[in-house]
């Protein structure tokens, strides 16, 4: 197992510690992005060859990162829009919003 291989992992569970775990909203978008990062990791250490790294392998990698990228912008343009309109940025107190 290469060292990608490993610091892509911890990344993975990082951030699915974050997500599944935190209640606030910003660290879970954190979470969500490390996610995304450890994810691009794994493809580009799969696709590595002896030569060097696959260029498809690369591309989906960079599409992987665009893509986490811009769920966590959304992500994070939510949490502001909600804490301008409810000053609550806590899953839970969210919970009792609905209605």
């Amino acid at each position: 197992m290469s060292t990608l291989a490993v610091a892509s992992s911890l990344l993975i569970l990082v951030g699915l510690y974050g997500v599944v775990l935190k209640r606030n909203l910003l660290k879970i978008v954190i979470g969500v992005e490390l996610l995304a990062l450890g994810v691009a990791g794994l493809v580009v250490d799969a696709g590595v060859i002896e030569a060097g790294v696959a260029h498809v392998s690369q591309g989906v990698a960079l599409i992987a990162v665009v893509g986490g990228s811009a769920v966590v912008a959304l992500m994070t343009v939510t949490a502001v829009r909600l804490y301008e309109k409810h000053k609550v940025i806590d899953v839970r107190e969210m919970r009792r919003l609905k209605g």
